[in-house]
């Protein structure tokens, strides 16, 4: 198979790519960085005309929050107008298409968790709610898959969140900042998230038109995660340990009171189980061959 991947070059895609590779499929990027705008169909049109890949993976997105909120109508743009692009070009060519989405789109959550798929998804956020009307026209364009991201992390520079920004303090001997901290999360390990892709873009057609919860099920509070990153970094940093406290403030109003989800509708469907626990996937964050990013140089 031949995957044009939308985004390739950031945190999800790169990852994605190694998957792919190790099964023996090919791919085709589409990054803004080697300048390919998923705002422009004309471009996106010819791209799919010339390599004619078998699926597309649509990865590209203004993806941080607070870049969203710096820049609403960019945030529009990228993940709705430029998801409206992807699909109609997709339809042209009759490609398969998966989505990128994110659990961002059921906040606030007004049920009880676990999160299942039937839970109302709208958004209280710029990027929530551009995820989700992303999804709302992905969802018009058959066949696709729609898969909704837990919270990500990895070794990537590019990672962002509490992970990241934990890291990227603690290697400079700064207080990581806590906001809350008894809300929960279910933190999903990057390596996870790229098996899922692959399980989607290669799944029998009658998997396919499904939205699918992508996280592990285990749920955390933020302080909880926070500590066992804190411990890791010391425990395979013993030179630069961080001894100091963490910077509490309060609670974001677009962060959950709880979020885990419940993982049983893609381990049926689609046959996704996660590998990685967030102990393991931090252990494996660290691991010698894997020390390349910033946040991990000893």
């Amino acid at each position: 198979m031949k995957i044009l991947i939308t985004g390739d070059r950031g945190f999800v895609g790169t990852e994605t790519k190694k998957v792919l590779e190790a099964h023996g499929h090919s791919w085709v990027g589409f990054d803004l960085m080697d300048g390919y705008d998923i705002r422009d169909m004309a471009q996106f049109q010819a791209m799919v005309s010339t390599h004619n890949p078998n699926a597309i993976l649509h990865l590209a997105a203004i993806a941080r929050f607070s870049d969203a909120d710096k820049d609403p109508q960019l945030a529009w743009e990228s993940n709705v107008l430029g998801t409206m692009n992807v699909a109609r070009v997709a339809g042209m060519f009759h490609k398969p298409l998966v989505y990128a989405s994110t659990g961002s789109v059921y906040m606030p959550i007004d049920e009880k968790p676990p999160i299942t798929e039937t839970f109302k998804a709208k958004g209280n956020s710029v990027y929530g709610c551009t995820k989700f009307a992303g999804e709302t026209y992905i969802r018009g364009h058959n066949p696709h898959i729609i898969l909704r991201y837990a919270h990500l992390y990895g070794k990537e520079k590019r990672m962002h969140g509490l992970i990241g920004g934990y890291l990227e303090r603690i290697q400079r001997g700064v207080a990581p900042t806590l906001y809350g901290g008894k809300q929960s999360n279910d933190f999903t390990y990057i390596k996870d998230v790229a098996r899922a892709n692959y399980l989607a873009l290669t799944a029998p057609w009658d998997k396919w038109n499904q939205v699918y919860n992508i996280g592990t099920g285990e749920e955390l509070s933020a302080e909880q995660a926070g500590d066992l990153v804190i411990k890791a970094w010391n425990t395979h940093n013993p030179e630069k340990k961080f001894k100091g406290k963490v910077d509490k403030k309060d609670q974001r109003t677009v962060d959950p009171g709880r979020f885990v989800y419940d993982m049983s509708k893609a381990k049926i469907i689609l046959g996704f189980v996660p590998e990685f626990t967030f102990e393991q996937g931090l252990m494996d964050m660290f691991a010698p061959e894997n020390v390349k990013s910033p946040f991990l140089l000893k």
